[in-house]
């Protein structure tokens, strides 16, 4: 199966997963409540004044680099760790939609979440999509498969960390400025 699929497929499964998550936030609200709780007080120690723009850029970017290099290496035992990874990631996007969404406008949610669109989270789901490639793979034929986790990791190098690279810059500069 070609990468190419896979992104479209992901993609697919990711949106789906953000709109369980808004599903989820819709039946049980406290428990959504109590997500973005927690996810409020640890953005609110990160983005604290007392960190400086180049250590906010840089979490993020470890952040986000890191989770998605482990996602698409462990991707080769059967592809179940990119799936588990974006579903997880969807459905705190989908309740994040609903709470702050309720509070603020969903359009206007939109549009906050749309830097993270533009390169963030294609490149997360690229990632995993290497991740669930290297598992059809080596269910195909285990002796290629070291190959192909070169070409995995290469292509992770090339494509997918300057785009999270990029991504962290407008993140760190939204954080900046807000």
């Amino acid at each position: 199966m070609e990468v190419r699929l896979i992104f479209v497929m992901l993609s697919a499964f990711f949106l789906f997963s953000a709109y369980f998550g808004y599903l989820i936030a819709d039946l049980f609200p406290e428990l959504a409540k109590k997500e973005i709780e927690s996810i409020q007080e640890f953005l609110k120690d990160f983005a604290s004044n007392k960190n400086s723009p180049v250590l906010i850029f840089l979490l993020i970017l470890v952040n986000n680099s890191v989770k998605s290099f482990i996602a698409m290496l462990l991707g080769i035992f059967f592809g179940v760790i990119p799936l588990l990874f974006l579903f997880i990631n969807g459905i705190v996007i989908g309740i994040l939609a609903k709470i702050v969404g309720e509070k603020i406008g969903l359009g206007v949610f939109l549009l906050l979440l749309l830097p993270h669109g533009i390169l963030e989270i294609p490149a997360v789901i690229l990632a995993c999509s290497y991740g669930f490639w290297l598992g059809i793979e080596f269910l195909k034929d285990r002796k290629t498969i070291r190959g192909k986790l070169k070409y995995s990791i290469n292509r992770f190098l090339k494509v997918v960390l300057p785009m999270l690279i990029i991504a962290a810059f407008v993140e760190t500069a939204l954080i900046i400025l807000t």
